[in-house]
């Protein structure tokens, strides 16, 4: 806000620059305040200055009638710069009705902790509202920091693991980047793990510039609430024994900005995660290693509060697995299922898996292994659940216990790439099981909806998505939902609409009800799909360092769409890059994913997209690669889109071999399969592939008529 404020006065503009804070939050104080920088910057600036007016308002509404008044005797520009706003709602709301008020003209920046939420006037061009978050390097300006490094030039990739690590905080990231350039940077001072005294660089700046201008109960304040993640001042108060909670809360996040706000309703507060481990370190070095007795009141807090997953979490942290093992009986599924924490499931896999036998919670398990390429397990798992079932003589309890084995099966299909039999299991699911829940329903329309986008039925998409979008909206049901805006960015992906998909990845991200930020295996999907979005936009500043995050995710948790574009997306950046090597290399390792997760499909994908790269050197050795005709996967529902890809790259190799006739029928071939399979991206391609063909044979009249008017 400050540079903002500067270039403005630099240009002429008279300026006023008031804290919401230093004012006490008082309206009136504001107002002086504000009216008499602008006095006194109006004075200053000399002849170009609004002819201002004598009376002196009293309210923020009085100065902003004054402001009109005072604005239409001059064209001269206003700067309000309003800092440290925070959350007083009043306040905020009367600082809304002035800018509601005050002429267009008058340029008004709000610095706030956290959004505020200026709903009315979000459609006013004059109103930049500035978060503590801006000051937070880019990664582009993480980059030009790391240039101006003497020493060791530093893999861009490395930079982008510390921007990640630091989330862009500059004083830790410029410390970190200092420590990468020299010849004995270690991966301990990198801090690519977890802090610890051993990163002796970033050890010293938490002790000297923050942990030693705290008073000692504020200090000593942070080291224990560090163990604790998200903190309120009740939660706090519980688990120490303690009353101060609110009063330190606030002269951390008021005062020193240690803390950070989790919304407007300051339900909670978190440190920066890198601060967090740091002072983690500290508890476990001033308190003698964990304190079991900690971790088992704030487990219980977090279960009283309702927040299932934190208390699990904890239970087990405190080594209670009786503990977590009743709450997760009871919340397993929708942890699982709803909210779709796949990850954090697998960490507990090990406490849970030998020691428990709740069949919610073993359904939950079953859950994140079949999104983890883990089918063979979760089937037997199943087998056995629903043996648990048939005995049950609760009938609503077996009837649901029926209705989840029965999704997890048919959502299994899909993820382990049987898409028919998924489809079959899926429609049968909703004739079976009327009774079930939104949630379970919206899961079953969502993989549908995936299952068209994946055969390329567009029309079938549109009908089933909007259903599956308004039951999962009405269900809260973050996974789904996450899911179902991942598959629409594929489908407009894959018919080459690349702008609809950049579109829909915008209003993704917006979307409060899937809360893609909250549900890291969704942000992950849609990081996935911004990486082929950007690559196919030429938007490719820093785009190689996210490849690595992408490709380990859909080597864990990839179903073969996914897996096949993060790799495809991956090789053409390598590709580019000059390293033909590298590309070829990560087409291979689909194929040993292909092999060990049995994925039929996604081999044959690899080898038509390693023959497209063969094809250059050797037009042989490309023919050698292709997958035959007979092979089974050319006889399911993919086929059309599979042997049009293949009739593509057989007319490119028969180009290469100069074959222009034969590339003539195979391009022919290709764009009848791609029509088909409605891919209009495979339809352009085997289109510019045909008139090469044309133009090869003489006839450039047609080969013009295919580039121009697409056949």
């Amino acid at each position: 806000m400050a540079q903002i404020w500067e270039d403005r006065r630099q240009a002429g503009a008279v300026a006023a620059w008031a804290s919401a804070r230093e004012c006490e939050y008082d309206s009136r104080l504001l107002t002086e305040r504000i009216h008499a920088q602008i006095l006194a910057a109006g004075s200053a600036s000399g002849k170009d200055a609004p002819t201002l007016l004598d009376t002196v308002p009293r309210t923020l509404q009085g100065l902003a009638g004054w402001l009109r008044e005072s604005t239409a005797r001059s064209s001269s520009g206003i700067l309000l710069c309003l800092d440290d706003i925070g959350f007083h709602p009043d306040l905020a709301d009367e600082i809304e009705d002035f800018m509601l008020a005050a002429p267009a003209d008058v340029e008004i920046v709000a610095a706030t902790t956290a959004g505020i939420g200026f709903a009315r006037i979000a459609a006013r061009r004059q109103l930049r509202e500035v978060r503590a978050d801006a000051l937070a390097f880019t990664f582009d300006e993480a980059k030009a920091v790391a240039r101006g490094e003497p020493g060791t030039l530093i893999p861009e990739p490395d930079v982008h693991t510390l921007w990640k690590r630091t989330q862009g905080w500059g004083e830790p990231l410029c410390i970190l980047l200092q420590a990468a350039s020299t010849d004995e940077a270690t991966v301990g001072r990198l801090v690519v793990e977890r802090v610890t005294g051993r990163d002796s660089d970033l050890d010293r700046y938490f002790r000297s510039a923050i942990l030693a201008s705290l008073p000692s109960e504020v200090r000593e304040f942070c080291i224990r609430a560090s163990i604790l993640g998200p903190i309120s001042a009740d939660y706090f108060n519980h688990v120490f024994g303690r009353s101060d909670g609110a009063y330190v809360i606030e002269k951390l996040s008021a005062e020193r900005m240690l803390l950070t706000p989790l919304d407007r309703a300051q339900s909670g507060y978190e440190f920066h995660p890198l601060l967090r481990e740091f002072l983690e370190h500290r508890f476990a070095v001033e308190h003698h290693g964990p304190r079991p007795e900690l971790f088992a009141r704030a487990a219980q807090w977090q279960r009283e509060s309702g927040h299932s997953r934190e208390s699990i979490s904890l239970y087990l942290r405190a080594g209670d697995r009786d503990a977590a093992a009743e709450v997760a009986s009871t919340s397993m599924m929708d942890i699982a299922l709803r909210q779709g924490e796949v990850d954090q499931i697998q960490l507990w896999r090990r406490s849970f898996s030998e020691a428990v036998s709740a069949p919610t919670i073993i359904l939950g398990l079953v859950w994140a292994q079949i999104f983890s390429h883990d089918q063979k397990h979760a089937a037997a798992l199943l087998s056995e659940l629903r043996a648990v079932s048939v005995g049950l003589s609760d009938e609503a309890a077996r009837r649901q216990m029926e209705w989840w084995c029965d999704l997890i099966a048919a959502i299994g299909e899909a993820t382990a790439d049987n898409l028919e039999e998924s489809r079959r299991q899926c429609e049968l699911w909703l004739k079976l099981h009327d009774e079930a829940d939104l949630v379970c329903r919206g899961a079953i329309l969502t993989c549908l909806c995936f299952i068209a986008a994946s055969e390329r039925r567009p029309d079938d998409l549109a009908k089933l998505s909007a259903e599956a979008s308004s039951v999962n909206t009405v269900a809260n049901h973050r996974y789904a939902l996450g899911w179902l805006h991942s598959t629409m960015i594929f489908s407009e992906i894959s018919r080459g609409n690349m702008q609809a998909g950049t579109d829909l990845l915008r209003r993704a991200r917006n979307d409060d009800n899937a809360q893609i930020n909250a549900t890291p295996f969704s942000a992950n999907l849609l990081d996935m799909l911004e990486l082929e979005l950007r690559y196919e936009a030429n938007q490719l500043d820093g785009i190689a360092a996210r490849v690595d995050d992408v490709l380990d995710f859909v080597r864990q948790h990839g179903v073969v769409d996914f897996v096949f574009s993060a790799f495809r997306t991956a090789a053409a950046i390598a590709h580019r890059d000059g390293d033909r090597k590298g590309a070829i290399e990560l087409f291979q390792e689909v194929r040993v994913i292909a092999r060990e997760c049995a994925f039929p499909r996604l081999d044959a994908l690899a080898r038509l997209a390693l023959a497209d790269l063969l094809v250059l050197d050797d037009a042989g050795e490309a023919n050698a690669v292709l997958p035959a005709q007979s092979e089974p996967v050319f006889q399911t529902t993919h086929g059309p889109y599979l042997r049009a890809l293949k009739s593509l790259t057989e007319a490119r190799i028969a180009s290469r071999q100069a074959k222009y006739h034969l590339c003539g029928r195979l391009a022919n071939a290709a764009l009848d399969h791609a029509r088909r399979s409605q891919s209009s991206r495979l339809e352009i391609s085997a289109l510019l592939c045909l008139a090469g063909a044309n133009a090869a044979t003489e006839r450039s009249a047609a080969a013009e008529q295919r580039v121009a008017g697409r056949g």
